[in-house]
């Protein structure tokens, strides 16, 4: 695979097609997973439609210390000196190209942000391993590693950037990244949850596009709200590379910690959050789920969990990886890749709340439009049962199509082409179901 590039606000692959970023989560794939099972996990996302999988080179979950299932290897001979272990980023450049074979890229992140950053709240408060001392080097190293190899560079790792060390840090990290062999890569920064980069950063030269980590904080965070915000501020991608995890706790508005006992999100929070940032101008989207991120193995029933949000839960069963592979959020993320491609120059989209004529609230029913730049369709995301007024002038001459989009099931449901309105569309979603996607279809003009 070749490297992905950047044109306006969406991304294109090597062959200048549009390219919908389309993430699942798996911070621990080259750590936990064994060459055998990081393939069944590849196989079963490829199928999905995933084209991005975003992992980790240097774990968060003991990462320096306990050894990988494959080969039984750590990252580097000696803390000190940090001489990495080949044998160690071999697997990670195998379980790449596996990868790549699939039609997926990696969205690869050289180090967790534990490894660089005294963690601002939680874990354990410990000496970073990375310094701008060293960064560097490492990433240089990293990067002629991955040549050739189809990625993306993540640099970052759950971490708010909040000093001028810090930023350096940040600074060196994509400097010996663009040194290297795979320096051309798109490269972009994940950060704590409800944190911009391009705040805490500031423009910076090598930051190719903008990614948000909306996290798990609420049953019905706005997700939309700061990919409109960073949207409307800069002129490249924006995306949520980290929107709620399926089957994660629900957690505190205001702090990291559980809203209620047995709360978790599910498939409708997934889909929710996932169609209300890519209709507020997201270039794509992510799907995690909780134990999945983990690579949760049978091994480690007896192992307290480091570092890890996850520790924090204790009392929680936390199933195996290979269970949860087809959870409903999975497929629906695909549904969604499926539905953006089949909207004609999808890739030139522009969100439109105008659209609306609607009260619009800014809870869990709050909806969002898009239309096409030519006005040749409009969506609407409906998340709840309710009645939407949708502004249809631009069809006026030429008429319009109804269509029910059912993102449960990837099910494009024709009502009807024979509509008399030429001002605005008062219409119910089906009754059936929780959410849905309207689209309206500019009928083609008569000979």
């Amino acid at each position: 695979m070749k490297k992905l590039h950047i044109n306006g606000r969406s991304f294109y692959d090597d062959n200048n097609q549009p390219f919908f970023y389309t993430a699942c989560t798996a911070w621990e794939l080259f750590h936990k997973l064994t060459l055998e099972e990081a393939e069944r996990y590849l196989r079963n996302r490829a199928e999905k439609g995933f084209n991005v999988v975003q992992a980790v080179a240097v774990c968060e979950l003991d990462g320096l210390h306990t050894p990988t299932y494959a080969g039984g290897h750590v990252p580097f001979h000696d803390l000190t000196t940090l001489e990495p272990n080949e044998a160690y980023f071999d697997h990670v450049r195998q379980v790449s190209e596996m990868a790549n074979r699939l039609g997926i890229f990696i969205a690869l992140v050289p180090m967790w942000g534990s490894h660089w950053s005294v963690n601002n709240s939680w874990g354990t408060d410990k000496k970073p391993l990375f310094n701008v001392h060293n960064v560097s080097g490492f990433c240089r190293y990293l990067s002629d590693k991955m040549r050739d190899i189809g990625l993306i560079w993540m640099i970052g790792g759950d971490r708010a950037i909040a000093s001028d060390e810090q930023r350096d840090l940040l600074e060196a990290m994509a400097k010996g990244l663009r040194l290297g062999a795979s320096g051309d890569a798109l490269l972009t920064v994940h950060s704590q949850g409800g944190r911009s980069t391009l705040d805490m950063l500031g423009e910076r030269p090598w930051h190719d596009f903008l990614v948000w980590q909306t996290g798990h904080m609420g049953q019905a965070y706005p997700s939309w709200r700061p990919i409109e915000m960073d949207y409307q501020r800069q002129d490249k991608p924006v995306l949520d590379s980290e929107p709620c995890y399926e089957a994660h706790p629900v957690m505190c508005q205001h702090q990291f910690k559980r809203s209620q006992d047995a709360s978790r999100f599910t498939d409708r929070e997934i889909r929710r959050t996932s169609y209300w940032s890519v209709f507020a101008g997201g270039a794509g989207i992510t799907y995690g789920c909780y134990s999945l991120w983990q690579m949760r193995r049978p091994e480690d029933d007896s192992v307290a969990i480091p570092e890890s949000a996850a520790s924090t839960y204790q009392g929680d069963t936390i199933p195996y990886w290979f269970n949860v592979l087809d959870y409903p959020g999975a497929f629906n993320i695909g549904q969604l890749r499926r539905f953006m491609e089949s909207l004609p120059d999808w890739q030139h989209r522009v969100p439109d709340q105008t659209l609306l004529q609607s009260a619009n609230p800014t809870d869990s029913r709050h909806c969002r439009a898009m239309r096409d730049e030519k006005c040749r369709w409009i969506a609407v995301y409906v998340p709840e049962q309710q009645n939407i007024v949708v502004d249809v002038r631009d069809f006026a001459q030429t008429g319009f199509e109804i269509a029910w989009f059912d993102p449960r099931y990837g099910i494009m449901n024709r009502v009807s082409d024979d509509i008399s309105e030429t001002f605005f569309l008062s219409i119910d979603p089906p009754e059936t179901g929780s959410d849905w996607v309207l689209v309206l279809r500019q009928k083609e003009k008569s000979r």
